[in-house]
């Protein structure tokens, strides 16, 4: 196939951005989202169900910061039941249960051991009384009761785990997502919900606030591709930036609160060399960790350290490597070493707390919504389970008094490409039988594009982009072309970082394929050999400073 068969939406891309631009620019707006992470998105999203008129810009991708660099959990927090926070638990197990409703396609249940130590009667005691009110507090309703395994069963699971004063172990669910994917479905969703009454554009930053009188009205903003920059008209404003919230040159200043950020870091592990039938929680004296399938690696983490440094694209250190290593090599036989990671990411949470905290381990996960001036509502911290409360809380700050006339509606809007799990599997048979597709790949298809799917592979069917983009894992070459078309990709980075999460996981960065994603995606977005040869060298200069292990000093 030739380059030139890739196909071409009928608007660009880039023509539907200019027109985005220009309506940023002429049209008055209820409300600027500042922000397009997964807190931006849901605000987006929750503000455009009340019907408001919507614009959200963020200065990177959808995503490109901590909402892409999660551990990838839709979670209760088992771990936050230690210092007490009840309610959060409560809360993040509801919003749980709504996602695997809302999301069936990004969000599903998966199984996690949890492998007991100690004295034999006490430590099941304590760690069964801790997962009983786990179950209590809603996660029985969507993932059902924990059960009890011997240490035969608990072998069984996964045979390399530490058998010294092993005492058998208990086994409970949680929920997993694509974070990055599922972040980008809420913001598609928002746009068309709003059937063109709402708009998104990404490398757009906000400079400054723009002020009538004392009240906020909107933003001066740059567009980062051509250097433009306008004014950005609005009733309301709403920071959703997160940890840049904790830069001192953010576009707006002061604040009733301050921002902690904090680091997490992941390695990423090929699945054989951790042999187990699911996920594990593994604990060590003073350390835990989240072994998380994905679904060919292990996303492994996570680290919790303050951060102080610039926020953008931050990368792991080698000590916390080492700190992820030495607590996976303390509960398990085999013996993982650096050569054995196939790459890293590290995420950095917006934390509400005292800017001189030693430690982000005991701060809490709760979010804050400040009204901080007029025209001006500012929301940060929580975790990205509660994302929907979050919004929501944001948009009635901003509403006011009217917030009870126009409520919230997310709790019943499906996401973009949601469909009942049955439909889902029925989806991916019928791909694999009618365009021979292997079943591993149209389910990997449908799981990332839900009933989308149908449209890439009916793209890709069409023009010739039916061939795997890389060898042993189950991505097609439509699905570049899908990502510049209809998921708002407009670098090589948004493609393989985000839309696909092979520039982790893949050891070489994604070197191979570069050139040939940017040969697709040039075509849909125009570019020129000089631009693709631009692109892969950036990606990669990226890619290796993000997620490769950092040289030793």
């Amino acid at each position: 196939m030739t380059d030139t068969q890739t196909p071409k939406p009928s608007a660009s891309p880039l023509d539907r951005r200019r027109a985005d631009l220009a309506r940023l620019a002429a049209e008055p707006w209820d409300l600027l989202i500042v922000g397009a992470g997964i807190v931006g998105a849901g605000a987006f999203l929750d503000a455009v169900s009340r019907g408001l008129k919507v614009a959200m810009v963020d200065q990177d991708d959808i995503a490109a910061g901590t909402s892409s660099r999660s551990s990838r959990l839709i979670h209760g927090g088992l771990r936050y039941l230690e210092q007490m926070e009840v309610h959060l638990v409560r809360e993040a197990l509801h919003e749980r249960a709504l996602l695997l409703q809302l999301a069936p396609h990004l969000v599903k249940l998966e199984k996690f051991l949890f492998p007991l130590y100690g004295p034999r009667g006490f430590t099941r005691a304590l760690y069964t009384a801790g997962l009983t009110m786990y179950d209590t507090l809603g996660s029985a309703k969507s993932g059902g009761r924990h059960r009890h395994l011997s240490v035969h069963e608990t072998l069984e699971y996964a045979p390399d785990l530490v058998t010294r004063d092993l005492r058998g172990a208990l086994l409970y669910h949680d929920g997993m997502e694509d974070d990055a994917r599922y972040t980008l479905a809420v913001a598609r969703t928002a746009v068309e919900r709003s059937q063109g009454g709402a708009v998104a554009v990404t490398r757009v930053r906000a400079t400054a606030p723009r002020m009538d009188g004392e009240r906020f009205a909107g933003a001066g903003v740059v567009d980062l591709l051509t250097g433009d920059t306008f004014e950005v008209k609005a009733g309301a404003v709403l920071d959703a930036t997160g940890v840049w919230g904790a830069m001192p040159d953010r576009p707006f200043h002061g604040g009733s609160f301050t921002v902690l950020p904090a680091r997490g870091s992941h390695l990423v592990i090929d699945r054989a060399k951790i042999p187990a039938r699911g996920g594990m929680t593994l604990r060590i004296p003073g350390r835990v960790a989240f072994l998380v399938p994905w679904p060919r690696q292990w996303v492994i983490g996570t680290t919790d350290h303050p951060f102080h440094g610039p926020v953008d694209r931050v990368g792991t250190s080698l000590d916390e490597v080492d700190e992820i290593l030495r607590t996976l090599n303390g509960a398990l036989t085999t013996t993982i070493t650096r050569d054995d990671v196939l790459g890293t990411y590290a995420g950095l949470r917006p934390l509400i707390a005292p800017s001189d905290a030693s430690s982000s381990v005991k701060v809490s996960r709760e979010h804050k919504v400040a009204v901080e001036a007029p025209g001006l509502v500012r929301v940060s911290g929580g975790k990205y389970t509660t994302y929907r409360v979050m919004a929501r809380d944001a948009v009635d700050a901003i509403l006011g008094s009217n917030a009870k006339k126009r409520p919230s509606r997310t709790q019943d809007l499906p996401i973009i490409g949601a469909a009942p799990r049955a439909e889902l599997d029925a989806l991916a048979t019928r791909l694999a039988r009618e365009h021979g597709l292997d079943a591993a790949v149209a389910t990997s298809l449908v799981d990332r594009h839900g009933t989308q799917a149908a449209d890439v592979v009916t793209l890709g069917s069409r023009h010739g982009l039916l061939a795997p983009l890389v060898a042993g894992e189950p991505f097609i070459e439509a699905e570049a072309a899908w990502a510049a078309r209809e998921e708002m990709a407009v670098t090589v980075d948004d493609i393989l970082a985000r839309r696909m999460r092979l520039a982790m996981a893949l050891r070489d960065r994604g070197e191979a394929i570069a050139p040939r994603v940017a040969a697709i995606a040039g075509e849909v977005l125009g570019w020129d050999e000089a631009r693709r040869a631009t692109e892969i060298a950036t990606f990669l200069a990226g890619a290796h400073r993000e997620f490769d292990i950092p040289a030793a000093s």
